[in-house]
């Protein structure tokens, strides 16, 4: 049996204004591609909608995918698209938890700085990914694990990502997951070139609950495709038989 959970796709909720019925027309199409291909969760990113007017008629297009998905409204100072003000974002997480889909992705960064949040997450009951990421290099190895235990404070399912500017870098990420509390659901990896590897062992070596794949082009620097992720799980299943 392998040892690779699973793989989550991120894919842009792109809505086309263009369409008089359907404005998902192509999220949806690349959804069922994407579990077609083998993904086992889909990562649903909000953040680069253009008419949140209609986002109650999209997350009810999207609700057959609800049980699978992470449910992401990134902003752009955390690398996503999302570029208006945290007011209306904050509202926005709101339905996104409403909708009950299997996680929300809430940037510590927000939760661990608005009270309001704080308590819509420890409120909530759909699962909450606290993320983090850091754009610029890699900490140390103390450092993450702080990192991990405050972040453990708001949900025992946490995501870190750094960028790898060196080997090293990933072999950081990948030695973090042996440094914390077996309660906790650790999904950390690094960007970039020199952090792919960190990408395909976190839940390897690691005990990442799901690693993250692109269905074409990468929505983050160093993701691999879902087909790139697949024949390494079947390389590693191969060697387990």
């Amino acid at each position: 049996m392998s040892k690779v959970r699973k793989i989550c796709v991120s894919i842009p909720m792109i809505d086309d204004q263009n369409k008089e019925t359907n404005e998902l027309e192509l999220p949806l199409y690349e959804i069922e591609k994407a579990i077609q291909k083998g993904a086992d969760l889909i990562e649903c990113r909000f953040d680069f909608v253009k008419n949140f007017g209609k986002i109650d008629n999209y997350l009810n297009l999207l609700s057959k995918y609800k049980n699978q998905s992470v449910y992401t409204l990134r902003p752009e100072n955390e690398g996503g698209k999302f570029g208006k003000d945290e007011h209306h974002r904050i509202a926005l997480l709101r339905k996104l938890m409403d909708a009950k889909p299997l996680f929300v992705d809430v940037e510590y960064n927000l939760v661990s700085n608005n009270d309001k949040v704080a308590d819509m997450v420890e409120n909530s009951d759909v699962r909450t990914l606290i993320s983090w990421h850091d754009f610029a290099k890699t900490p140390s190895l103390e450092e993450l694990i702080r990192l991990v235990t405050e972040m453990s404070v708001y949900s025992p399912y946490i995501k870190i990502v750094t960028t790898a500017k060196t080997i090293d870098d990933s072999i950081t990420m990948l030695k973090l997951y042996q440094c914390i509390n077996t309660n906790i659901n650790l999904i950390a990896f690094s960007m970039g070139e020199l952090g792919i590897i960190s990408r395909i062992l976190c839940s390897v070596t690691g005990n990442a609950p799901f690693t993250y794949a692109s269905l074409g082009a990468a929505v983050a620097p160093g993701q691999l495709s879902i087909d790139q992720m697949i024949i390494f799980k079947e390389l590693f299943d191969s060697k387990l038989m």
